[in-house]
């Protein structure tokens, strides 16, 4: 049952390192996959940063995480221009 719930744990976390919001443009763009992985790498950073800030934010941050990077990612990328519809 450990290994289960480690698991689990695991592919939440690196599953959201990959996100990618769906935007209105060619995805396939080198210009896009260029924007795209600075966002990813920088909000991940970004979100780890805010969490380990309070005690409250870091203990519940197996379980907001994921959101939070999503949703930062999806903020990185509009920022620098791209429609994400939604």
């Amino acid at each position: 049952m450990k290994r289960i719930v480690v698991l689990l744990g695991m592919l939440a976390v690196t599953g959201c390192y990959n996100y990618e919001p769906w935007v209105e443009t060619d995805r396939a763009a080198p210009k896009y996959q260029a924007d795209l992985a600075a966002c990813q790498e920088t909000s991940v950073d970004a979100v780890n940063k805010r969490n380990a800030k309070s005690g409250l934010d870091w203990f519940s941050s197996p379980v907001r995480r994921p959101f939070q990077i999503r949703e930062a990612i999806r903020s990185c990328v509009k920022a620098k221009g791209y429609v994400v519809p939604g």
